[in-house]
């Protein structure tokens, strides 16, 4: 009696033992069922594996649809989705990093590291949200950089401090921008907010070292001009109709005003809003405009970095979310 080959399976209907009936088109072994007389074929994993993949990364990096048949093409790259790439840490230290998180439709977040010069996708993480522990277990696995470059998160900015205590941050001047506008609406209605939205635009044109002079010159001229507006205070006795009252005996009466001007203020004060500029000739030129007339205007100290444009610029990652 011919002993049953190593590689007969058992039949996926009744269970029983199958055995050789032939070969298919391709020459591979065909076999059959001892009971049921099932038919099964072996299927090339790796020639399909292959060709898949290449199909696979050609559509989903591709502007085009899916090619030829879109059920047979999707269930040719069906094993695709299985796959999950990895970056492995390449050791390099790099001038300057840029971090952020997308959050995707299906409720998860994807965390990604790029570098700043080159725009390459340095290490990415999934997540839910973007929290600290997500951002530390992003970070330890890369060097330290010279220059962080977010969007002023706390879990991120805490997460970059815990594993480069020394590191520098740039905040990004597009979400600076943005949430100053949130503040103070595109059309103002106040004086003191369109001068100030004025300021705001202009912080994007910024791009030598005497232009930021200027720029916080003029910043703290607007608040001086403005301190007592800024410090008026609105109380609930005065006006019992307004939801605030109930939780609150005070408030601010230009409260958005306000935020928007001490963003500013404390960002230029943690050397987060000019970090993009040479600090040495930033700093003369802030001399000199306190010579003209500021001398009591303190200054700030600013680190080395690069301007941040978060991943809007073509050239560089895409981020088709902003």
């Amino acid at each position: 009696m011919r002993t049953r080959s190593s590689r007969a399976g058992i039949c996926g209907m009744c269970g029983s033992p199958m055995k050789k009936n032939g070969h298919d088109r391709l020459g591979s072994q065909r076999w059959m069922c001892t009971a049921c007389d099932a038919t099964r074929g072996v299927r090339h994993y790796r020639c399909r594996g292959r060709g898949g993949l290449g199909a696979f990364l050609a559509w989903l990096l591709g502007p085009a649809s899916q090619p030829g048949p879109s059920r047979t093409f999707r269930r040719r790259i069906s094993d695709c989705w299985r796959i999950r790439p990895r970056l492995e840490p390449d050791g390099v230290v790099r001038h300057v990093l840029m971090a952020d998180g997308t959050y995707l439709r299906h409720g998860r977040c994807l965390l990604i590291a790029i570098d700043g010069e080159s725009g390459a996708v340095v290490a990415f993480r999934w997540c839910r949200y973007e929290t600290t522990a997500d951002y530390l277990a992003l970070f330890e696995r890369i060097p330290a950089p010279d220059v962080l470059v977010c969007d002023g998160m706390r879990g991120i900015e805490t997460a970059a401090r815990s594993a480069w205590p020394s590191i520098r941050i740039q905040r990004c001047l597009v979400h600076v921008h943005r949430d100053c506008v949130n503040d103070l609406t595109r059309r103002p209605r106040l004086q003191a907010g369109r001068e100030l939205k004025r300021l705001v635009d202009a912080l994007m044109r910024i791009g030598e070292p005497d232009q930021a002079a200027r720029w916080m010159v003029q910043l703290h001229d607007w608040e001086r001009r403005w301190h007592a507006m800024l410090h008026e205070r609105a109380f609930a006795r005065e006006h019992p109709d307004d939801p605030r009252a109930a939780r609150q005996s005070w408030w601010w009466t230009h409260q958005p005003l306000r935020r928007c001007y001490r963003r500013l203020e404390r960002l230029w004060r943690n050397g987060a809003l000019f970090a993009f500029l040479d600090p040495y000739r930033f700093l003369d030129q802030l001399h000199e405009q306190r010579k003209e007339g500021h001398p009591d205007d303190d200054t700030p100290g600013m680190g080395h970095g690069i301007d941040w444009n978060e991943f809007h610029n073509p050239t560089r990652y895409l981020n088709t979310a902003d």
